[in-house]
């Protein structure tokens, strides 16, 4: 059995048909033939200069002094050890130098696709299998139900002090007052069982103790709870104040008050008690009593804070759910029980405590929230693609319940009180998932030149809905300038944030790394965040042991779920054994292509397709990452041909023998020039023969004529030192970056779509492709600027733009393009939605090459290459 070896990883036995990806096994771009009949090339000396790998993606190569693109020169330099470390990565020491020396030792490798080929070990296919299995029997009714959430002594307390229906002077749930007992900790407290938050211990502790004196249970844990109270008061002095609890400063105030009324002996006097006290008069103060009567505020969640007041108990019934709760809230909702004895408030809180066995959760229920949180976690971990059902029956839910005028609230129930973090996420999700979602619900948060959690009654931030709403406002459209500001407020508060090293400091959750996650994501914006740099980043900063902050700390299961984690990794070693046999199959194609296979060579080709499989990176997409390797590198041998001082007569005639696509015209030029054209040839040729699609030669001559003509024209530019007008220059530039080319081949030669679809698609005007073409050239014309920061004396973006505009400075040209680079992305996306008649798979290979671009020509590439992007050559291992 043919064996992948590798010194350093441990993925080398058989996988099982069930994980072999269909796309792989039908895919023809596997041929490793290069030469036609008619033809017969010799590879000379001036074909084995005729490649330089990812020149072909990025006309200026970094580190070669040549000029592509009109001209343009880029100096910016990156380190070929660098690369060779990444190879090591995926094939070990001895065998990457190997691979990237030898032009002949890859071509004894067996076919990529033999049934025998290995790539898994039985078990840990079987890994896979059963976690999926697993997990996909816990999302099964993830739109059925209200949330899976842990129970929350706090608000149990509260159901626990009801007086009975029937008789006042016995509790109508004495089953929550045995369970307050039963789940007392040793130390006297209550609270989670794994985080011993001071905060959340004081808050249920207290919430027990005066529910069980109430009722004179159990005066034995009472008085050990009371014990606890006044050994740890002192310390809530010590806690961060962001991190307080929902209403905290309500609650905890107004229950000390009940204690002191109920004698239980507590540190009254405590410092930090006055200043709870500071801060409820000072919240109290921002709601005044009307409007609490008049309009849904997050007062209603915190009742049991505020009974004091003067409040007419009835009036807040019209804030109901249709469930009978307030605001999700079972301690509010047994409150608002006890001053109107309402029967829905009853029923509610009944249902409830069926369901958690006499207890009930800090919120309930939550199902936007909780669904919306299992979707991005999936997605963030990288494993969607097996829940993709799951995923769309959850968005389609909670589209239903999405407003464009004020985005959506945590729980379906509820209707007029809308949060920024839950409408942030689902404006992103829904967005990148094809739903017609308004920036214009953004409004309703956006007050004073900030951005707020909640619409009405708090103008506060917490570090997660801050992060939430960056994330999402990158996905904006031309003309939503409210996402614009959006941006611009959480990127500065996100800033902020990580410089006072608050990050970690959430209003909202007890994560395990949230500051990581942020200065990812600051570092890498959408328009250059490569997905399985974030998938593996994520990997590391994901806890399954997180928690999250409401009036107590509760727990999320399906959002924070050891399987999902396991899944990750193992599903990350999948993908990797994926791209190892890939990255083996183009390196051995390029041997058999008739060209020159030099280590040089053979570094760029694995530059390129570890940034581009690090976003185009499923397995769905193999097929997609060999095409369009393969004529990159093609594109790459074009460049190069009129860029290595080859007459202008060899260039037009070679644009002649492309044209008529004939053979027997290329013998009159260069080794050079009939290598080239006989690897277009047959590539493209025998694609369109395996499948069946001759009728489509026309229109592939007609394309790749176009480019051949672009990179003509630019040499005849270079040649008589001419500075075309701009719109000259930008029409033949956007060309030469050969993404039209590229994509198209690549679709053709994957095998994955028809002959009428692929006809369609070349001949229509497609905006997505055009804006992807001029991204990939701005971030190109950018990082010749910033390398050299002059506009230098070559055909240029800026030189041709202050050509026409004399009385413009180079800042002006600056400020020009970034501008320009900024609406581009813009478009990008929105074109990117709304190109229905391309397929998912297709979009996602265009924007994938703008992804590189500008993860590449920003620098990242040679600032990630022995970090980040190493690790994604290497194996997790639990």
């Amino acid at each position: 059995m043919a064996m992948a070896t590798s010194s350093t990883l441990s993925l080398c036995v058989q996988m099982p048909p069930c994980l072999v990806d269909p796309t792989l096994a039908k895919s023809r771009s596997f041929r490793s033939s290069a030469t036609p009949d008619s033809v017969t090339t010799k590879t000379g000396t001036n074909a084995g200069n005729a490649v330089r790998i990812f020149a072909i993606l990025l006309p200026s190569v970094p580190g070669d002094n040549c000029r592509y693109g009109g001209g343009s020169q880029t100096t910016f330099t990156g380190s070929m050890m660098d690369l060779g470390q990444l190879t090591a990565g995926l094939f070990g020491k001895t065998n990457a130098a190997t691979l990237l020396q030898s032009e002949h030792s890859v071509s004894a490798e067996p076919s990529l696709f033999e049934e025998d080929t290995a790539v898994l070990q039985p078990h840990q296919a079987d890994t896979i299998k059963i976690l999926v299995s697993n997990i996909k029997q816990s999302l099964a009714c993830l739109t059925k139900t209200e949330g899976e959430v842990s129970v929350s002594a706090y608000d149990t307390a509260f159901c626990a002090r009801i007086p009975a229906v029937d008789d006042p002077k016995k509790p109508q749930f004495p089953q929550s007052l045995a369970w307050i007992v039963a789940n007392q900790h040793q130390d006297g407290s209550w609270g989670d069982d794994l985080k011993d938050w001071v905060y959340d211990r004081m808050n249920q502790t207290l919430a027990c103790v005066v529910a069980m004196r109430s009722w004179n249970y159990c005066n034995d844990c009472v008085q050990r709870g009371v014990d606890y109270l006044q050994r740890n008061a002192d310390k809530l002095a010590a806690e961060e104040m962001e991190r307080m609890p929902i209403g905290f400063e309500l609650a905890f105030t107004a229950m000390l008050a009940e204690a002191r009324t109920l004698g239980l002996d507590l540190p009254y006097d405590t410092p930090f008690f006055d200043l709870l006290e500071k801060k409820r008069r000072k919240k109290l103060e921002r709601v005044p009593l009307e409007l609490l009567h008049s309009t849904p505020t997050t007062m209603l969640h915190s009742l049991e804070g505020i009974q004091s007041l003067d409040i007419d108990w009835k009036r807040l019934l019209k804030f109901q759910s249709d469930d009978g709760s307030i605001c999700c809230s079972p301690s509010s909702t047994a409150v608002l029980y006890m001053h109107t004895r309402d029967e829905q408030c009853l029923s509610f809180l009944k249902k409830a405590l069926a369901k958690f066995d006499h207890a009930v959760p800090t919120v309930y229920p939550l199902d936007i929230f909780h669904n919306l949180w299992v979707v991005d976690t999936l997605e963030r971990l990288g494993i969607s693609r097996y829940f993709s059902d799951e995923i769309e029956n959850v968005l389609a839910a909670v589209y239903k319940h999405w407003s464009d005028e004020q985005g959506i609230c945590w729980a379906s129930v509820l209707k007029d009180v809308p949060d920024l973090d839950d409408s942030s996420m689902a404006f992103r999700l829904l967005r990148q998932h094809g739903y017609k979602v308004s920036a214009d619900a953004f409004k309703v948060f956006h007050k004073d030149s900030a951005f707020a959690c909640f619409a009405v009654g708090q103008m506060v931030q917490g570090v997660s809905d801050m992060f939430n709403l960056y994330r999402a406002s990158q996905l904006s459209y031309p003309g939503e300038t409210r996402l614009d500001e959006a941006l611009a407020f959480s990127q500065q508060f996100l800033t902020d944030t990580l410089t006072s090293n608050k990050g970690n400091a959430d209003k909202w959750s007890l994560k395990k790394d949230l500051a990581g996650e942020i200065q990812y994501s600051l570092k890498y914006p959408e328009s250059k965040n490569l997905e399985r740099l974030e998938v593996r980043e994520y990997v590391d900063k994901y806890g399954p042991e997180d928690a999250w902050i409401g009036k107590t700390i509760y727990r999320l299961p399906l959002v924070n779920n050891p399987d999902y984690l396991a899944l990750a990794k193992a599903d990350f070693n999948l993908c990797l054994a994926i791209h190892q046999r890939e990255l083996r199959h183009i390196l051995r194609w390029i041997s058999n292509s008739g060209l020159s296979d030099s280590r040089s060579v053979r570094e760029r080709i694995v530059m390129f397709y570890v940034m581009f499989s690090a976003e185009a990176w499923e397995p769905e997409l193999s097929a997609h990452r060999i095409a369009a390797s393969k004529c990159l590198f093609i594109v790459l041998a074009l460049h190069q041909l009129f860029n290595n001082q080859s007459t202008l007569t060899d260039l037009r005639l070679f644009l002649k023998v492309i044209q008529r696509w004939d053979a027997s015209l290329v013998l009159d030029l260069p080794e050079s020039f009939q290598a080239c054209y006989n690897l277009l040839h047959n590539t493209l040729q025998d694609a369109m023969l395996d499948l069946g699609h001759e009728d489509l030669t026309q229109h592939f001559v007609d394309i790749w004529g176009g480019l051949v003509e672009s990179f003509l024209i630019e040499a005849e530019w270079r040649e008589i030192g001419t500075v075309p007008a701009m719109d000259e220059y930008w029409n033949v530039a956007t060309t030469t970056i050969a993404l039209k080319a590229t994509v198209w081949s690549s679709m053709l030669i994957s095998g994955e779509v028809d002959s009428e679809e692929i006809t369609a698609w070349i001949k229509k005007d497609c905006k997505f492709l055009r804006r992807a073409s001029e991204a990939i050239r701005l971030a190109q014309g950018f990082a010749d600027y910033k390398e050299t920061n002059d506009i230098g004396n070559h055909i240029s973006m800026f030189k041709c733009y202050l050509n026409e505009n004399e009385e413009l400075t180079v800042e002006d040209a600056v400020e020009h393009f970034e501008t320009m680079r900024e609406q581009v992305q813009k478009e990008l996306c929105m074109y990117r939605d709304e190109e229905k008649s391309l397929s998912q798979e297709c979009r996602k290979v265009i924007m994938s090459f703008t992804k590189v671009a500008n993860f590449y020509y920003d620098g990242e590439y040679v600032k990630e290459c022995n970090h980040g992007l190493q690790r994604l050559m290497v194996s997790l291992v639990d």
